[in-house]
């Protein structure tokens, strides 16, 4: 779980920084027709990949059951940076919603009924 949280951060921060507007220029790049994001998303990846395991031997520690065999330590090395490499991907295949869906969240609210229950409304006026 750490280094999917670890990749999907590594990945959205691009993701969330401001960028410059295709449109503004008139004419295509003497190299091709467009930008392609794929190079960068991957390279992002690959980081996010081999950063955590490190992030989670930060976080969980290095004190391993003395149980576990090698194969099993290898494998929490493994799993960690496989978990980072999906995680940073993952903003790129389940794209954030934009701004207005955060308002949408607003309009929700929790209230008490009285009966010591709890009723989830949706407000329409902000």
């Amino acid at each position: 779980m750490i280094g999917l949280v670890w990749g999907a951060t590594v990945g959205g921060a691009w993701l969330a920084l401001p960028k410059c507007s295709p449109e503004w220029v008139g004419e295509t790049p003497r190299e091709g027709g467009g930008r392609a994001s794929w190079p960068l998303a991957l390279s992002l990846a690959l980081l996010a990949g081999a950063t955590a395991p490190v992030v989670n031997a930060i976080a969980v520690g290095s004190a391993q059951p003395v149980g576990w065999t090698t194969l099993e330590r290898e494998m929490h090395l493994v799993t960690a940076g496989l978990a980072g490499l999906g995680g940073a991907l993952l903003p790129y295949l389940i794209p954030p919603r934009s701004w207005a869906a955060a308002r949408e969240l607003d309009r929700l609210r929790f209230e008490t009924d009285g009966r010591s229950g709890v009723v989830i409304r949706y407000s329409r006026a902000f």
